[in-house]
C-alpha cells in the first residue's frame, strides 16, 4: 500500500512538472488574429496581452509567420506525411 502511494505521489509530481514545463506564455493584441512570442517586433509597444498558448489556438489564433518561423519549418515535413 505504502509503495503504491509514493508511487503515485511520484506520478502525480512528474505531471505537474511536464505540465508546468510545456505551457507557454505567448502574447497577442486585442485585435490581432496570431499569437506572438515576448520579442516579436510586430507586437512591440502595441499593448500585447500575455495569454497561454492553448488559450490562444482555442481562440482559433494562428502562430505568427515571423516568430515561430522555426516551429513551423519542423512542422512542415511532418503536415506533408499526413497529405501523402
Amino acid at each position: 500500500m505504502v509503495k503504491k502511494m509514493m508511487l503515485m505521489g511520484m506520478l502525480m509530481t512528474m505531471l505537474a512538472t511536464t505540465t508546468y514545463v510545456f505551457a507557454e506564455d505567448v502574447y497577442s493584441t486585442s485585435n490581432g488574429k496570431k499569437y506572438h512570442k515576448e520579442g516579436c517586433r510586430l507586437v512591440k509597444n502595441k499593448g500585447a496581452k500575455k495569454i497561454d498558448k492553448a488559450d490562444a489556438v482555442k481562440k482559433g489564433l494562428a502562430p505568427c509567420h515571423s516568430c515561430f518561423k522555426q516551429e513551423q519549418a519542423l512542422a512542415a515535413p511532418q503536415e506533408q506525411k499526413k497529405i501523402n
